[in-house]
């Protein structure tokens, strides 16, 4: 009886260390600007912006260094990326409103979100 408690013990600690209680994906629109999220390592953030390809204006993303884009999708109204962490460790994805043609440092707003993997 005591090895069946051992072993229910064990499976239990294992279970509970692999949860974090970050989700695995996380969505970001214009209103969490300068916020940070968590994500669960091999997770992803999805970042949701308002953009009109009329204004002669676009979004220029910068990314920390281990943060990749493996999605990127223009439709009426809003620009989105999907970003994905490659590992543990704490990430920026920073957007710039600039007119097209302009030099970054010319961007008239930023939207910045930090990502901690967890």
């Amino acid at each position: 009886m005591k090895i069946w408690i051992a072993i229910g013990l064990l499976i239990l600690a294992v279970s509970i260390a692999g949860c974090t209680g970050a989700p695995d994906t996380v969505r970001v629109w214009e209103e969490e600007n300068g916020t940070t999220v968590s994500v669960n390592q091999g997770g992803r953030v999805i970042v949701t912006l308002p953009y009109d390809t009329l204004d002669r204006y676009e979004w220029r993303t910068e990314l920390s260094t281990g943060l990749v884009v493996t999605d990127e999708q223009t439709a009426p109204g809003t620009q989105e990326w999907t970003v994905e962490p490659l590992g543990p460790g704490t990430y920026t994805f920073r957007a710039l409103w600039v007119r097209t043609g302009a030099p970054d440092a010319a961007a008239e707003k930023t939207f910045t979100v930090t990502i901690r993997t967890v």
